[in-house]
């Protein structure tokens, strides 16, 4: 499992950060994708906004210099939560273009080093993709349609060895998650806001816990996994 070259983006905080840190220590070549460069020690940093496609390009460009890419973790990712209503046509595509377009993105642009490597690819979708998720519909799109790009890949990536499968965490204690604890909505219908959390069944997951998830994935010992959904949300789905 070591001496892989590895690829995750939003390396520079929460799921990503904990999941370059966990491939690093395994001794992989590990390069980190995100706009900030607070990436792990031991991790090359390289600037992507993965909704950029010339961006993601370039990226991969960067990446695939070292050789070969083995690994793609797709983890980089926005969170909405507020009425419908009031989600703008701009925040809309802004959470597609990161959490869905992004991987698209990435997975098209690492395609044939995949295939050179028989690599395989780890998509970070949400609980949100899977379950009806209320005052979050841009995420929930996002995330679902996401959760069916890794079903639908690992089928027509089967025949050239790559595995594609997905984690759906549902809460977890990141500093993303924080931010919009600290600014979630106030105005919600209690009738739904309150079942929502009711259904949460604990404390939330960590960081570290979803990277491992992410690591097992992408070992031999799930070889014969692709186009899995690894639920990791305390039975909320």
């Amino acid at each position: 499992m070591s001496n892989r070259v590895v690829v995750i983006t939003g390396a520079a905080s929460g799921i990503g950060f904990a999941t370059a840190e966990r491939f690093r220590d395994l001794g992989d070549t590990v390069f980190g994708l995100d706009i900030a460069p607070t990436v792990p020690d031991g991790v090359t940093y390289v600037a992507c906004d993965v909704g950029d496609k010339t961006a993601v390009d370039a990226a991969i460009a960067t990446c695939a210099a070292a050789g070969r890419i083995d690994v793609l973790a797709n983890v980089a990712g926005i969170v909405q939560f507020g009425r419908f209503e009031t989600i703008s046509e701009d925040l809309f595509d802004r959470v597609q273009a990161i959490d869905l377009k992004g991987p698209f993105f990435l997975m098209q642009a690492a395609l044939p080093h995949l295939r050179a490597s028989r690599g395989c690819v780890v998509n970070v979708s949400s609980v949100a993709g899977r379950v009806p998720q209320p005052y979050a519909a841009a995420y929930a799109a996002a995330k679902g349609g996401l959760t069916a790009l890794t079903r639908s890949l690992a089928l027509e990536l089967s025949p050239d060895g790559i595995r594609v499968n997905a984690v759906c965490p549902g809460a977890v204690d990141t500093p993303l998650i924080a931010r919009v604890a600290e600014n979630y909505p106030t105005d919600l219908d209690p009738r739904v806001s309150d079942r929502l959390l009711a259904m949460l069944p604990g404390p939330a997951s960590s960081a570290d816990e979803i990277a491992s998830s992410v690591v097992y994935l992408a070992s031999a010992d799930a070889r014969m996994m692709t186009g899995a959904v690894l639920a990791h949300d305390g039975g909320m789905s």
